[in-house]
């Protein structure tokens, strides 16, 4: 049986917009991503300066900085009337760092 080569039916138009890879392939009519201009966003993750544990760093609606310790649990405490003891709920809110050195 002889060698033999397949010939496209037609040529690939140039393209103009460069290819993305996405979950179903390559695509070409995909919106590029912006380019990031300037230096990174600083992370609110990071160490604390005095003790170096894990914390979250943000600010109050009155502008005051406050390190979170988000490795903490901290429970909601649900005592409904007529109860003898209180149910304690998981919550999702974080309790001011502390510094075990400070």
């Amino acid at each position: 049986m002889p060698d033999f080569c397949l010939d496209p039916d037609e040529t690939e138009p140039e393209r103009r917009r460069p290819v993305r890879l996405v979950a179903s392939g390559l695509a070409d009519t995909a919106e590029v991503p912006p380019q990031r201009r300037g230096p990174e966003p600083e992370s609110c993750y990071a160490p604390c300066e005095a003790c170096g544990a894990s914390v979250l760093t943000g600010k109050t609606t009155a502008g005051v900085r406050l390190c979170l310790d988000t490795q903490q649990n901290t429970y909601t405490v649900d005592w409904p009337a007529g109860t003898p003891e209180p149910v304690l709920r998981h919550s999702r809110a974080y309790p001011v760092h502390r510094c075990e050195k400070s």
